[in-house]
């Protein structure tokens, strides 16, 4: 093998490892930021506000965690909302620990 080639291989060699490292840093950086929303959304959910009946009874709208929704009417443990994919006579039901917020209705509407 001539000097020209081992001396190209070595270099290749080292640019693989350097690659090797960044990548490896990269993703170190990303699964610490993933580990780090993960504690936030944990701790969020643990510090929301829990709904009750009493709370939800008479609301226009309840917000699912996804989109506000409207209210047909409270169960005992769950909200049947308006289901706005298939007919009204079908609604969804959401549990009481599953609602992130409420919404009384707009007077004169």
């Amino acid at each position: 093998m001539t000097p020209g080639v081992q001396a190209f291989r070595r270099r290749a060699a080292a640019v693989e490892r350097e690659i090797d490292a960044a990548v490896a840093e990269q993703r170190a950086e990303r699964r610490a930021e993933l580990e780090a929303l993960k504690r936030a959304a944990v701790e969020r959910e643990a510090n929301r506000r829990r709904f009750t009946r009493d709370d939800i009874v008479g609301a226009g709208f309840v917000h699912d965690g996804t989109s506000w929704r409207k209210v047909v009417r409270v169960n005992r443990k769950t909200v049947s909302v308006v289901n706005w994919q298939v007919p009204e006579w079908e609604p969804d039901r959401i549990p009481f620990d599953r609602v992130h917020g409420v919404q009384m209705p707009i007077e004169g509407t």
